[in-house]
C-alpha cells in the first residue's frame, strides 16, 4: 500500500456497514489512506462471511470488500456495548451505517444523538431508498434498487424481459456516492469545523446514471426501450461474432464512420442509402440500425477478433473483445496499470483482487502486492482500537467480554 501522501491518512472511520455497498464505500476511503474500524456484531459478524468462494473457511467475498480494515465485535444491543460505541465515536471523523432506517435511531445512536457528543462527526448512511419518502420502510437490496431505479427497464434484448446487470452496481454507484459525499463533509469541515449527516438513497443512486433517458423521457413521454447492445448513435453498434468464436463490441458514431465501414465491407449501396450527416440521417439509420448491423455480422463473421479489431481501429473507430474476468486477470493493460493485485492469503492461497482505478501523479493510492493487506477476523483488532483509541486496559478488556460488550465467535 502507497503510504506517502494519502489524501485521507490520519482520519478514523467507525464502520457499521455490512454486505456490498457500505463496505465498497468503505474500502474505496481506506485505499486513500484511511483507518476503517469495522464494528461486527453478534453472532455472525458481517454477513459477507458467509458468501462464497470459500477456502479454509475464510470468504473471498468478505475479502475483496475488507481488506486492511480493522476489526471489533462489539455488541450494540448491550448498554456496555453502546457507551464503548459512543466512546468511540468522540475519537473518530466518520459513522457509516447501511441498516435499515430508523435501526439506529432506535438504539439511541443516530445522527441527532451522536453529534451531540462529537460535534464534528461525519454521519453517512446507505439505504435502499432513504430515510424519507413513501418507500422508505421497504427492505432494499441491489436488483431491487435496479429495478425501481429505472435500469432494468432499459437492459435486455428487444422484446425481451428486463433484465438486472451481472455485478451489484446499485450497491456500488451508492457506494461511490457515499465515499464522494464523506470526502467532501470532511472538506467543507475544514472550513467549518462542523459535522454532516450524508446520505444516499440506491433507488436515487440508479436514477442518477441514467444517461440522457430521463430527460428524453420529459420530453417526449416515452420511455426509452430496451434495446440490448445496439445504440441508434450510430451504425454498426453492436456485439459481432468473430470467426474464432470471440465477441467484438463496435461504436460506430456518426456519418462518416459508418460511410467509412461500409465502403470498406464494399456496400456502397448503403452508403448511399444511408450516409451523410443530420437529423434526417442518423434516423434513417436507426431505423434501419437491425438491417445494418446484420449486414456487418455476415462480414465481421469471417475475419478472427484480432482481424477485425484491427481493421476497425484502422478505421479509427472504437472497438473491444467482450472479455470474462479470467481474460482480465491476465490483460496487459490492467497489469500495466498496476490493476491486478496479487496476494498470499494464509487462507484462500494465492489469489489476485483488483486495485482503486483511481490514480494520483500516475501511481495507484490503493494496495500494493508487498503489503499483502488480509482481511480481519471478528474482533481481532478489539485490543488494539480499545487501547489505542479509548486506553482500556487488558484486564478491563476482558471484564468487557465478560458482560457482553463485546463478544466472541
Amino acid at each position: 500500500m502507497i503510504t506517502t501522501n494519502k489524501p485521507l491518512s490520519g482520519y478514523q472511520i467507525l464502520d457499521l456497514t455490512w454486505v456490498y455497498s457500505g463496505p465498497y464505500c468503505t474500502s474505496i476511503l481506506l485505499d486513500l489512506g484511511a483507518d476503517v474500524i469495522k464494528v461486527e456484531g453478534p453472532k455472525y459478524g458481517d454477513h459477507t462471511r458467509t458468501f462464497p468462494p470459500f477456502k479454509n473457511g475464510g470468504s473471498g467475498y468478505f475479502y475483496s470488500l475488507n481488506r486492511g480494515k480493522k476489526s471489533v465485535s462489539l455488541n450494540l444491543k448491550s448498554e456496555e456495548g453502546k457507551a464503548l460505541f459512543r466512546d468511540l465515536v468522540k475519537k473518530v471523523d466518520v459513522v457509516t451505517e447501511n441498516f435499515v432506517p430508523g435501526v439506529m435511531e432506535r438504539m439511541g445512536l443516530g445522527y441527532e444523538e451522536l453529534k451531540k457528543i462529537n460535534p464534528r462527526i461525519i454521519y453517512g448512511s446507505i439505504h435502499g431508498f432513504g430515510s424519507f419518502g413513501p418507500y422508505a420502510d421497504w427492505p432494499g437490496v441491489d436488483p431491487v434498487a435496479q429495478a425501481m431505479g429505472g435500469l432494468m427497464s432499459q437492459s435486455g434484448f428487444i422484446g425481451g424481459p428486463p433484465l438486472k446487470t451481472g455485478p451489484a452496481v446499485a450497491d456500488a454507484i451508492a457506494g461511490i456516492y457515499l465515499a464522494l459525499g464523506i470526502v467532501s463533509a470532511i472538506l467543507q469541515r475544514g472550513k467549518t469545523g462542523n459535522g454532516r449527516r450524508i446520505e444516499v438513497s440506491m433507488m436515487d443512486a440508479v436514477f442518477s446514471v441514467l444517461e440522457e433517458s430521463v430527460v428524453r423521457a420529459s420530453m417526449t413521454g416515452d420511455a426509452l426501450p430496451r434495446r440490448g447492445n445496439t445504440d441508434p448513435l450510430g451504425a454498426p453498434w453492436d456485439a459481432f461474432e468473430s470467426s474464432d468464436g470471440k465477441w467484438v463490441m463496435m461504436c460506430s458514431i456518426g456519418g462518416a464512420k459508418f460511410e467509412s465501414v461500409y465502403s470498406y465491407i464494399g456496400r456502397n449501396d448503403l452508403v448511399a442509402e444511408y450516409g451523410g450527416d443530420g437529423e434526417e440521417a442518423s434516423e434513417k439509420r436507426a431505423d434501419n440500425l437491425a438491417m445494418l448491423n446484420q449486414v456487418f455480422a455476415k462480414w465481421a463473421i469471417q475475419k478472427t477478433a484480432d482481424e477485425l479489431i484491427d481493421i476497425i481501429h484502422s478505421l479509427h473507430i472504437p472497438c473491444g473483445v467482450v472479455k470474462d474476468v479470467v481474460d482480465l486477470l491476465d490483460d496487459p493493460q490492467l497489469k500495466a496499470r498496476n490493476m491486478v493485485v496479487d496476494i498470499d492469503h494464509p487462507k484462500l492461497g494465492k489469489i489476485k483482487t483488483y486495485n482503486m482505478p483511481v490514480m494520483f501523479d500516475g501511481k495507484n493510492m490503493g494496495i500494493d502486492s508487498k503489503d499483502n493487506p488480509l482481511d480481519p477476523e471478528i474482533g481481532e483488532s478489539n485490543s488494539q482500537v480499545l487501547g489505542d483509541l479509548l486506553g482500556i486496559s487488558a484486564d478491563k478488556i476482558r471484564e468487557l467480554y465478560e458482560i457482553g460488550a463485546l463478544w466472541k465467535k
